[in-house]
């Protein structure tokens, strides 16, 4: 984040919780891969995201916010599984050996801009249905009675587009690590 952008938030908390939305994400999909349980990976993020809020103070403007952020959700998926006493698929060292490394921001910006370019390749049709689904959220269900489509038809575009878009951001980056 520009700093421009980071001083315009006013308090420390303010400004990593601007940081925290912006990068929301990644953090979502790093707890994700460690918290097999949709409603636990959501309590993670709460926990995760009153912490950094709490934590603001000693965030270091210009180093690696996610890999901070990510620090702290690592500690929260162990608190939750610990509190939870729970059977998981991973144990406590396998979360730790696979958190300790977070993805650098370039690859994510990277990342970002591969799928930004393929999503401007996809028909405006497939973009709809795509936009429905991540961005409202909406069940397979709800769009075919939206688009006039069947929930089946909905689904199997679905699973077309997100290979399309799975191989086009390969090429992109493919392309971006051989320049």
């Amino acid at each position: 984040m520009k700093g421009d952008e980071f001083n315009m938030v006013d308090g420390a908390s303010g400004q990593v919780q601007l940081l925290f939305v912006r990068h929301e994400g990644a953090i979502r999909a790093f707890v994700r891969a460690l918290q097999p349980s949709l409603a636990d990976a959501d309590d993670v993020m709460q926990e995760t995201f009153l912490t950094v809020s709490r934590k603001a103070a000693t965030f270091e403007p210009g180093t690696n916010f996610i890999a901070w952020a990510c620090g702290i959700a690592r500690l929260k998926v162990l608190e939750n599984l610990r509190q939870r006493k729970r059977a998981t698929v991973l144990s406590e060292a396998a979360i730790i050996a696979l958190s300790e490394e977070v993805p650098a921001p370039e690859s994510l910006e990277e990342k970002e801009r591969a799928l930004s370019n393929c999503l401007e390749r996809v028909t405006p049709k497939m973009r709809d249905l795509l936009w429905r689904r991540y961005s409202s959220r909406q069940s397979s269900d709800e769009m075919a009675v939206e688009t006039g489509m069947t929930s089946l038809a909905v689904r199997v575009a679905l699973s077309k587009a997100r290979g399309f878009l799975r191989d086009c951001v390969s090429l992109e980056l493919e392309t971006v690590s051989k320049s």
